[in-house]
């Protein structure tokens, strides 16, 4: 079961054609008209509709203004975070795969990345690697992203280089000639992979109370989804020899907190173990769980006019946008934001950097994007983060400033299995 972070159900009314944006479009503001119908039976059949049309309506939904009645206030509130949370849901499921066939390895690879929405870079050619295009025999029925590519590299003789600072990418190299197979040494939970990659041993001459074993994951996820943080209870994990006999887990009662780096779609987790006897020649099994916390749909919050906003306010679904003030500073403008989220949780009580990954740009009056030119913070608190960014522009006549955001953040448990490793 999903958790969720919000940080931040009478008939249907002539439900659109999801297939026809143009007969969707006008259902959803035939819908959202109703919601301030005569009757309160109409109202919620209204509210019901939008929500049944699901989050491709997400987008046209109407912005809150003051023209906006309380009650179609509140039930557009209550559709946009239940759509959020199901957008968040089906981007937290594993991408599936269907393909068969005989075909060049450069085409199964873009239909990998078609069906799943994670782009595959070749980095071949920047680490002076032969550029090969073999032929690949594939039969992927409904499988899962993670494991229809490890069978494809190991065919080719490839693998993944977690490195490349490319975020929403995964790059690809060639492989070390002695490397193993990747399907064999991978085990897959949703979007995620899992991997034993070292076990270090250390036997304390002067007391045998020092001895330790430390068993390193590398953790790699679907690179179109970026978890701000993977939590791992150590009590999660329990582990067996093989012949039956539990391994124990040492500081059983810590928490491994790992936050993601950006452009990096993996980390390593050291899970520490007590060192059995010399007679242990294996890990025949290792359970466990993690969370991860992981950014659901974006929101775009829009600001007409901002050279005269003094505390503009936009709420959407739990978040609030404040649009303080737009004031020059030297040559620049600076546009100073808050951003409060009504039950922010761990998201901003210990990992708020995401928050500074949040898009905020200008539109200029054709309609082009306008990066800003640097940014700063200024407010920290447990449910608000204040922002101050720096535009190079000579006025703002005519212009709107952009501020985009996750509303939900996916609380996401993953359990996994590691099995038969060798003890060094």
């Amino acid at each position: 079961m999903m958790a969720w972070v919000t940080l931040f159900g009478t008939v249907l009314l002539g439900q659109a054609d999801a297939a026809d944006p143009e007969a969707l479009q006008f259902e959803a503001r035939r819908m959202v008209r109703q919601l301030d119908g005569d009757s309160l039976a109409e109202r919620e059949a209204a509210e019901r509709a939008l929500v049944q049309l699901g989050p491709k309506v997400l987008d046209l939904l109407p912005p809150m203004t003051r023209n906006t009645s309380a009650e179609v206030r509140v039930r557009l509130d209550r559709i946009r975070k239940l759509l959020q949370e199901q957008a968040a849901e089906a981007a937290a499921s594993a991408a599936r795969i269907t393909l068969q066939g005989e075909m060049p390895l450069l085409d199964a690879l873009a239909a990998l990345e078609k069906q799943s929405g994670n782009k595959v870079t070749d980095f071949r050619a920047r680490f002076n690697q032969a550029v090969t295009n073999p032929a690949v025999q594939v039969d992927f029925q409904d499988v899962p992203f993670w494991k229809a590519l490890d069978q494809l590299l190991d065919q080719a003789g490839l693998t993944v280089y977690n490195f490349s600072g490319q975020e929403g990418s995964l790059a690809i190299v060639a492989r070390g000639g002695g490397e193993h197979n990747r399907a064999e040494r991978a085990t897959y939970s949703g979007l995620f992979r899992f991997e034993g990659v070292s076990l270090i041993a250390r036997r304390d001459l002067r007391d045998p109370n020092g001895d330790s074993l430390r068993l390193a994951v590398e953790v790699a996820w679907e690179p179109r989804i970026s978890p701000i943080v993977l939590q791992l209870p150590l009590d999660s994990i329990q582990a067996v020899d093989e012949n039956g006999q539990a391994i124990a887990i040492e500081a059983v009662r810590t928490q491994l907190e790992i936050p993601a780096e950006t452009g990096i779609p993996a980390t390593e987790i050291q899970i520490p173990l007590k060192l059995p006897d010399r007679q242990t020649r294996r890990i025949a099994s290792l359970d466990g769980r993690l969370s991860a916390l992981v950014p659901g749909r974006v929101q775009e919050f829009v600001f007409d006019d901002p050279a005269n906003a003094k505390s503009v306010e936009q709420s959407v679904a739990g978040v609030t946008v404040t649009l303080e003030q737009v004031r020059k500073n030297l040559d620049l403008f600076e546009a100073r934001v808050r951003v409060r989220f009504d039950r922010a949780g761990v998201a901003l009580e210990s990992h708020r950097n995401w928050v500074y990954k949040n898009e905020a740009y200008l539109l200029d009056p054709e309609g082009q994007r306008v990066d800003h030119d640097g940014m700063q913070a200024t407010l920290q608190r447990e449910d608000e983060v204040g922002v101050a960014y720096l535009f190079d522009r000579e006025d703002l006549k005519g212009c709107k400033f952009v501020y985009r955001t996750p509303v939900v953040i996916v609380a996401m448990p993953v359990a996994y299995r590691l099995q038969e490793i060798p003890l060094p």
